[in-house]
């Protein structure tokens, strides 16, 4: 994550590292994910999830022993990236104004999404069909988010910038919209990029929290991608 140097204002190109990305298991649970959406997980093979990733089996035996290995990745990256989001984050949106907060955790948890789509879109499709104790982790991890981004609300509602009185529904409402950039990619994707969308979808929750008043931050959100 890039600082600022001057230390009092952050920097507008600040990142939150994905956990595992840029390495090989990553690329592998992201190639799984993707066949897991079409196929299905039990039609899904081994040799198939190698295939996608790019090596040979006994390669991907190296990193995982089976595919309940690689479903449990899933997991246990969702619970770091969060973790790391919140770690990372949270002493950064401290030097921001409720506003500029909002907008930057926006920015951060749609370029997530973006990166872990396949993945994101997985979780929402198979909830149902986890064991007992996966789903009760899933949801718990889901809660550690919403609980995040309600505290950077109710920041807002105390400073009397934010003025939409349910925190924790506003909260919910940034996740789901996060989160439709991948269940809709197949039709935003060919209208907007990931950083267009967070800027649009930025901007209509704060003017939701605002009650319409809200000054935008150096003019509009940005041209829509065009269609080719």
């Amino acid at each position: 994550m890039a600082i600022d140097k001057s230390g009092d204002t952050p920097a507008d190109n600040q990142t939150i590292p994905i956990y595992g990305a840029g390495e090989k298991r990553w690329e592998i649970v992201k190639a799984a994910a993707g066949l897991f959406i079409r196929q299905g997980y039990l039609n899904t093979g081994v040799r198939e999830i190698a295939e996608a990733s790019g090596i040979t089996v006994g390669t991907l035996y190296h990193y995982f022993k089976s595919k309940d290995e690689i479903l449990a990745a899933f997991q246990d990256g969702a619970v770091a990236n969060t973790e790391n989001f919140i770690k990372q984050s949270e002493p950064m949106f401290t030097k921001m104004s409720p506003q500029d907060a909002l907008r930057k955790a926006i920015e951060l948890y749609v370029g997530f999404t973006d990166e872990a789509q396949s993945i994101v879109l997985f979780w929402h499709q198979e909830t149902k069909n986890l064991k007992p104790d996966e789903r009760r982790k899933l949801m718990e991890n889901e809660m550690v988010l919403a609980d995040f981004f309600e505290k950077l609300i109710v920041r807002g509602q105390k400073e009397g910038v934010f003025k939409f009185k349910d925190a924790r529904l506003a909260a919910h409402t940034i996740i789901v919209l996060g989160d439709m950039w991948a269940f809709r990619r197949w039709w935003l994707g060919k209208r907007f990029t990931s950083a267009q969308y967070a800027r649009m979808q930025t901007e209509f929750i704060l003017q939701g929290l605002c009650n319409g008043k809200l000054e935008l931050p150096g003019g509009q959100p940005g041209e829509v991608r065009k269609k080719t």
